[in-house]
């Protein structure tokens, strides 16, 4: 069975649509990537301290000769009357070993390249996304309006309707018919033709969607059969939007079966981006 198909303009995702998608894998890969750094460091450094002194991996003790004193016991010369220790303060005493403590260093070091990894990734979305107010600590940014949101689903509900009056107007309709009397074109190329008008119209502002639609003859995709067999028996289109709208490897299918002169038609419009309704 031959396969009739037509593809028109096909919808192409763009450079910061795979960027906005890939953000939440980068950010976790680098917070995995730190963590992992953390617990390593930390592995090696305990293994080390076992072997050297059991004791100070449980107590966290280090004895740390200077060498001052090095010098003093190899050539044997007397300097407690030249010079007198250093008096340590309570807080030296409480504040030094764990400030010392390489433990201690990789946790805060760690804790740093956290705060910052979250920091840059809370920034991002702020350049993909609209909000209406983001503030992180001190810091403040502003960004879209509520208000402005709002307004912008009327005029996008006003567009759509406005669509439709025209594909179901006299004029749409009459030249329709006067394109198939007229045979100058059969009824699969009327239907690429309004296809294509709505096409432009949504890629025009406020709606701003792209996607990419197909005319099947006789034959459509086996992954669609479950759609078309559906809008067969209710006669109405049948709408298949992907759970997780973020995922640009999957798509939102809307599909309608139709018989026209004992022809089948099965329109598909399909979308990375753009739900159905």
């Amino acid at each position: 069975m031959e396969v009739r198909k037509t593809t028109k303009n096909r919808e192409s995702r763009s450079f910061f649509q795979w960027i906005n998608f890939f953000i939440p894998y980068a950010y976790t890969a680098g917070i995995a990537l730190i963590v992992t750094w953390m617990v390593g460091a930390s592995l090696l450094i305990g293994i080390a301290t076992i072997k050297e002194d059991p004791k100070a991996f449980i107590l966290q003790e280090k004895n740390i000769e200077s060498p001052t004193d090095s010098a003093t016991d190899t050539v044997g010369i007397d300097t407690s009357v030249s010079e007198s220790p250093k008096e340590e303060t309570a807080f030296t005493i409480i504040v030094k070993p764990f400030v010392e403590s390489d433990f201690n260093k990789i946790i805060f070091r760690g804790l740093f390249l956290l705060f910052i990894w979250m920091f840059l990734f809370l920034i991002i979305p702020v350049a993909f996304k609209r909000l209406k107010r983001f503030k992180f600590l001190n810091l403040e940014f502003e960004v879209d309006d509520i208000e402005q949101a709002a307004i912008e689903t009327i005029e996008i509900s006003g567009t759509k309707a406005q669509l439709m009056a025209y594909l179901t107007g006299d004029d749409a309709s009459g030249r329709t018919l006067g394109f198939l009397n007229d045979s100058a074109i059969d009824y699969k190329e009327v239907l690429e033709y309004f296809l294509s008008e709505i096409q432009v119209g949504y890629k025009k502002n406020p709606l701003n969607a792209t996607f990419s639609y197909e005319v099947y003859s006789q034959s459509a995709p086996e992954e669609l059969k479950d759609l078309i067999e559906e809008s067969k028996e209710t006669g109405e289109s049948v709408v298949s939007n992907k759970i997780n709208e973020g995922n640009l490897f999957k798509k939102n299918y809307l599909v309608f079966y139709f018989c026209y002169n004992n022809d089948e038609y099965v329109t598909v419009i399909n979308s990375y981006t753009y739900p159905f309704d």
